[in-house]
């Protein structure tokens, strides 16, 4: 399912900043991997309680989520490669990229919290489809391939409607930032490390 909102149709909305990292010898690591960090509001909810159950401007788009936890804040015991890439400060005359985890609700999760949350439960969706979706519907109970939370609300052609998916359809960044981290170790000693920012 697609979120037009989560497909940053505007640049108003909010967006996640994640790193990976590791436990072994006694200490964390960075991993040196490339995750998925698209905009993805019904996983924000899971991960930290952000954007749960509204979009741009307080639009209800359907039912909230319980999330793995309210914002933790960065962990203390963060890699230190972590921390140096945080921390460094890059040099006007550089074309190098700052490393960001975003300015609000920094937290983390464990890969075994990730795959302890039942993304099976279903969940209620909200949006605006096109009056055509809406009608096949309730006629098959075609799901809509497409909505938005609230760009279309004003335009003629369009109506709300909500259904239920389960939590993966929604959510779907979280099965996807499950699988690109399952391989670094055990559940335990494997984190997301992330943040927000709009």
């Amino acid at each position: 399912m697609d979120d037009l909102e989560a497909n940053k149709e505007d640049d108003i909305g909010t967006d996640i900043h994640i790193a990976a990292e590791f436990y072994k010898d006694g200490s964390w690591h960075l991993a040196n991997i490339v995750l998925t960090q698209d905009r993805n509001y019904r996983a924000f909810a899971v991960l930290a309680n952000v954007r749960n159950g509204v979009g741009f401007a307080g639009f209800s788009t359907g039912e909230a989520l319980i999330p793995i936890s309210e914002p933790r804040g960065l962990p203390d015991d963060m890699s230190p490669e972590l921390r140096t890439k945080l921390e460094m400060k890059i040099k006007d005359d550089e074309d190098a990229e700052q490393f960001w985890l975003g300015n609000q609700s920094f937290s983390w999760v464990t890969l075994k919290e990730l795959l302890e949350y039942d993304l099976d439960a279903p969940v209620t969706v909200r949006g605006y489809v096109s009056r055509e979706a809406a009608q096949r519907y309730r006629e098959t109970g075609e799901i809509p391939g497409s909505f938005a939370a609230s760009t279309w609300t004003h335009h003629e052609g369009f109506e709300q409607i909500e259904w239920q998916v389960p939590i993966r359809e929604s959510a779907w960044l979280i099965p996807r930032l499950t699988e690109e981290i399952r391989g670094l170790g055990d559940p335990e000693n494997v984190r997301l490390v992330f943040g927000f920012d709009n």
